[in-house]
C-alpha cells in the first residue's frame, strides 16, 4: 500500500507544472522631449515621454516533467505583459494642465508607448524638475524627474543647423545641359564637422556630369560653402518639375551624427522649333501665267507643341498667300497650301514667314526661297502661223494655175 502511494505522488510531481524561473519586466522612461526646448515665463508647452518595457523577452519557465536525476526534462516560455494602471506628472513648480492617464493597457516585452502632457511655465526663470510617476499592476511605481528650462540660457546646447540654398535655372529645355548653384549654410550656434553631401541624380533622362559626392571638413556658425553642379538632360525627358534629392550628413559637437534630405526642383519646359520639310508645286513645271498649287510642309523639330501656326508668302502672284495650320506636335509636320497664278518668269525670290506660339511666347520664323517660272512658249503659235502661210501660198498658187 505504501509503495502505491509513493508512485501516485511521483506521477503528480512529474505532470503538474512547477515555476522554475521568472524574469519580471518593469517600465522605464526611455525618451522625453520638452517643446519648446526653452520656455518663457508663462508659456504653454508639451512634455512628451516614451514608456518602454525593459524586458526584450520577459518569460516564465515551467517544467512538464523531471528526470530521475531531478532536472527539468522540458520547459515552456510564456511572454509576460505589463498593465499600466496610471501615468501622472508631478509639477514641482511647473503647472500641469492635462489630466492623468489612467488604465493605458498592456505593454508587451520590448514595446514602447508615447504619452504627452500639457505644461505651463511659472513666472520665475530657472530649471525645474517635474516628475513622471508610472504605476503598473502588481508591480512597483516608477519615478523619473525631467528637467524643464524656463528662460535659462546656460542650459541651451549650441548645435549646428545646416540649410541648403538652391539657385536652379529658370527653365531647362530638354536636351540641354544646365548649371545649378548650391550654397550650404550653417545657421546654427554650433560647429558642424565631417560634412558629406550626396547628389542623388541617377536618372538617364536627367544625369549629373559633375561629381556626386562632396566632403567638407567643418562649417562654423554662419559659415557657408558653395557647390557648382552641372547636369545634362535627354530630349525625351518629361516636362514639369523634376526632383533631385540631396543627402546631407554631419557630426554634432557632442559626437552624434545628423542626417537630412534636401530637394532641388528643376523646371523642365519644352520649346518648339520650326523648319521646312519639303516644298512641292502642281504642276511641277510652272510657266508664265500658269495656275498652280504650292504645298509647303512645315516641321516642328523642337520638344514642345507649336500652337497657332500660320504661314504666309510674299510671292508676286495672285491667289491666297496665307495659310492657317494650327497645332504641330514635336517631330511632326503639317502642310501649308497656297493656290496661285504666276504673272512673271525666271527665278522669283520670295520669303516664307511662319508665326507660332509655345510656352516661351510668340515667335516668327522667316526663310528666303526661290521659285523658277519658265518663260512663255511660242513654238505652237509659230508652227500654226507657218502652216497657215503655207496653206495660203498653196491656195494662191492653185488659184493662179486655175486662172491661166
Amino acid at each position: 500500500m505504501t509503495a502505491i502511494l509513493v508512485a501516485l505522488v511521483l506521477v503528480l510531481v512529474m505532470t503538474v507544472p512547477v515555476l522554475a524561473e521568472s524574469t519580471a519586466p518593469t517600465v522605464i522612461i526611455s525618451d522625453y522631449t520638452v517643446t519648446p526646448s526653452m520656455l518663457m515665463p508663462g508659456d504653454t508647452g508639451t512634455l512628451a515621454i516614451t514608456l518602454s518595457n525593459t524586458a526584450q523577452a520577459a518569460s516564465v519557465k515551467e517544467n512538464t516533467g523531471i528526470t530521475q536525476s531531478g532536472a527539468f526534462s522540458t520547459t515552456r516560455s510564456t511572454d509576460i505583459n505589463i498593465f499600466i494602471e496610471n501615468v501622472h506628472l508631478e509639477g514641482n513648480g511647473i503647472t500641469v494642465t492635462s489630466a492623468d492617464f489612467d488604465r493605458l493597457g498592456e505593454l508587451g516585452p520590448g514595446q514602447s508607448m508615447p504619452v504627452t502632457f500639457l505644461i505651463e511655465a511659472p513666472s520665475r526663470d530657472g530649471i525645474y524638475f517635474p516628475e513622471v510617476w508610472v504605476d503598473i499592476k502588481g508591480g512597483t511605481s516608477t519615478r523619473y524627474p525631467i528637467p524643464v528650462n524656463v528662460n535659462t540660457h546656460i542650459a541651451v546646447a549650441k548645435k549646428p543647423d545646416l540649410s541648403l540654398e538652391k539657385i536652379p535655372p529658370e527653365h531647362v529645355i530638354p536636351g540641354e545641359d544646365f548649371p545649378t548653384l548650391l550654397t550650404l549654410v550653417n545657421r546654427g550656434a554650433g560647429r558642424a564637422d565631417d560634412i558629406s553631401v550626396v547628389i542623388n541624380a541617377t536618372s538617364t533622362a536627367l544625369s549629373l556630369k559633375s561629381p556626386a559626392n562632396y566632403y567638407i571638413s567643418h562649417l562654423e556658425s554662419g559659415e557657408k560653402q558653395q557647390l557648382v553642379l552641372l547636369f545634362s538632360t535627354d530630349r525625351k525627358i518629361a516636362v514639369g518639375i523634376r526632383d533631385i534629392p540631396v543627402s546631407i550628413e554631419f557630426r554634432n559637437p557632442d559626437g552624434t551624427r545628423s542626417r537630412q534630405t534636401e530637394h532641388i526642383g528643376i523646371p523642365i519646359k519644352g520649346k518648339a522649333e520650326i523648319a521646312i520639310a519639303a516644298i512641292t508645286t502642281d504642276p511641277v513645271r510652272i510657266g508664265d501665267g500658269d495656275k498652280f498649287t504650292m504645298t509647303v510642309r512645315i516641321e516642328n523639330t523642337g520638344t514642345a507643341d507649336a500652337r497657332s501656326v500660320q504661314a504666309s508668302i510674299d510671292l508676286p502672284a495672285s491667289g491666297n498667300r496665307d495659310a492657317f495650320i494650327g497645332r504641330i506636335e514635336p517631330d511632326n509636320d503639317a502642310p501649308a497650301v497656297f493656290y496661285l497664278q504666276d504673272r512673271g518668269s525666271g527665278e522669283i525670290h520670295y520669303t516664307l514667314k511662319v508665326q507660332y506660339a509655345d510656352d516661351y511666347g510668340n515667335h516668327t520664323a522667316e526663310k528666303p526661297l526661290m521659285l523658277s517660272v519658265a518663260p512663255p512658249n511660242y513654238t505652237g503659235s509659230i508652227l500654226t502661223l507657218v502652216i497657215l502661210l503655207c496653206l495660203a501660198c498653196g491656195a494662191y498658187w492653185y488659184w493662179r494655175t486655175k486662172r491661166n
